[in-house]
């Protein structure tokens, strides 16, 4: 009877794992793909540019709107309650999506499938924590973290894809045929639970809807800045200003609500800071993977996301899965902190050789690139987080969550549009500089453009041949300012790989914790 009941239990954790890992790369795939592919939504629904960047700012922002409160509410609720339901949703609405006529309607449904992305990502860890054995936590940890580098590889060659096979309209309809599944599973692998009226009456409403609401605002901001100029923006700067004034309630009603849900003291321990510092490093470093390289080899080497993904696709499951174990055994035999010297070293020297980049570069050149940035990424995320988790008082554990929610979503963002305006700034700068030295005065200047506007034909007149070269060396002066500004790029990175390294050797040894030893 005992081994019915163990084999039935764990029949039942194994669902629980299945549809966490689905749910978690769904969200990180979508959200991908959706991103790569925008060009495409743009061209289906006759959006214009700026419609296209508020639609894909809606369809991201709304996920933090509940993705920190999600821990919470699988804690009074449970995990049936709070995941069927909306796994239901997000299927009908993708389906609907592609026939959507209008921008606002186009935008209350992003925005609504924004929010039940934000519940299933939000709910992973929690999940993975109340419904798995202890034994199995490290492993549902390295699945959570195994989205990251999946969504970048293989996202990237699928958006591409589907445009060019099946249809655009599977930017959407991935999400349809995966999440009735993420439901069926949840639905016979969570524990029927009652709900925990007495956590339930002690409930913090006012600081989760400060908390959420003040970092959709910012993300708002932060998807809207680098479009918007920052600061020369009155829209940028009001929701700045008022994602401040919202923090600054948030924080104070935190020191008065009796208990609080998410009190920023849990900040305050030497291990779970230099943790989020880590994590924060990490979201800087692996920007080689996910914006540097392939936004490089679309507009310099000019390729389809598709010829991207050629690269990444055969290879990644191979890679992402000796990656994946690799992370598992560090964190098992080295513990977290020397696990973390060993990713971001990989982070570093990906970042270094990203610095040796020239205008001939093409994807067999980033291939050693790609794969020390997905050991990095598998590392260091996995001991970062392992690092909080071993580190926190489990009665503070959902406070915890939601923090790694925060770091997941805004300083993803905060990032990686950083980045995007100090990649396009260094442009700028490198093209005056450039500009400075290619002049009428040149030596060898109207050698140069004959031999650049003449190209193949033999009598053109020489207005059309200069006019022409002219244009020529326009393009190679953008496309070497380019090259130079993503170089800077990847010194940034290698300084937060840096940093990263820094901060690790500061972490104090982690208590024993079931993600942790065997």
């Amino acid at each position: 009877m005992s081994r019915r009941v163990h084999s039935s239990d764990l029949q039942r954790q194994g669902y629980v794992a299945v549809a966490m890992v689905m749910a978690s790369i769904l969200t990180a795939f979508d959200v991908r793909t959706a991103s790569i592919g925008l060009a495409d939504l743009r061209g289906a629904f006759g959006l214009s540019f700026d419609e296209g960047a508020w639609l894909s700012t809606f369809a991201t922002a709304p996920q933090i709107l509940v993705a920190p409160s999600i821990g919470w509410l699988i804690g009074v609720f449970g995990v049936k309650r709070v995941m069927i339901g909306p796994s239901i949703l997000y299927s009908v609405i993708s389906v609907a999506m592609p026939f959507a006529h209008g921008f606002v309607p186009l935008v209350a449904l992003h925005a609504l499938r924004a929010m039940v992305l934000g519940i299933f990502v939000g709910a992973t860890l929690l999940v993975a924590f109340r419904n798995l054995d202890r034994k199995y936590w490290i492993f549902a940890l390295s699945f959570y973290v195994l989205r990251i580098p999946f969504a970048q590889n293989l996202g990237l060659y699928a958006a591409g894809s589907y445009t060019q096979t099946i249809g655009w309209q599977w930017l959407y309809w991935q999400g349809a045929v995966v999440a009735p599944v993420i439901g069926i599973l949840f639905w016979y692998g969570g524990k029927q639970m009652k709900v925990d009226r007495e956590l339930l009456d002690r409930a913090d409403w006012g600081g989760m809807a400060l908390f959420g609401v003040a970092l959709t605002t910012l993300y708002f901001a932060l998807d809207q800045g680098n479009r918007l100029d920052w600061f020369r923006s009155g829209y940028v700067v009001s929701l700045l200003t008022a994602t401040a004034f919202l923090f600054c309630v948030f924080l104070w009603h935190e020191t008065r609500v009796k208990e609080p849900w998410a009190h920023i003291s849990i900040l305050r321990h030497r291990n779970i800071a230099l943790g989020f510092a880590a994590i924060a490093c990490f979201m800087i470093a692996s920007l080689g993977s996910s914006l540097l390289e392939p936004n490089f080899l679309l507009s310099v080497a000019r390729l389809r996301p598709e010829q991207i993904g050629d690269f990444t696709a055969p290879y990644a499951v191979l890679l992402l899965v000796a990656a994946t174990g690799t992370a598992v055994a560090l964190v098992r035999t080295v513990k977290q902190r020397w696990t973390l010297i060993i990713g971001f070293t990989c982070f570093a020297i990906s970042a270094w050789l990203g610095t040796q980049l020239t205008s001939v570069w093409s994807l067999p050149e980033f291939r050693m690139i790609v794969i020390l940035q997905t050991f990095g990424e598998e590392i260091v995320f996995l001991a970062a987080v392992a690092t909080l988790f071993s580190n926190v008082n489990p009665a503070r554990a959902i406070s915890l969550v939601a923090y790694v929610q925060v770091m997941r979503l805004i300083c993803s963002e905060t990032v990686a549009t950083s980045m995007t305006t100090w990649v396009r700034q260094r442009e700028q700068l490198h093209s005056y500089l450039i500009g400075l030295h290619v002049t009428g005065t040149t030596p060898g200047w109207s050698s140069t453009i004959i031999k650049l506007g003449s190209g193949s034909a033999q009598a053109t007149p020489r207005a059309e041949v200069l006019k022409r070269g002219v244009g020529v060396l326009a393009t190679i002066v953008q496309r070497e300012a380019n090259v130079q500004a993503y170089i800077d790029g990847f010194w940034i990175t290698f300084m937060a790989a840096i940093v990263g390294l820094i901060v690790a050797s500061l972490m104090k040894p982690s208590p024993p914790h079931p993600l942790t030893t065997r």
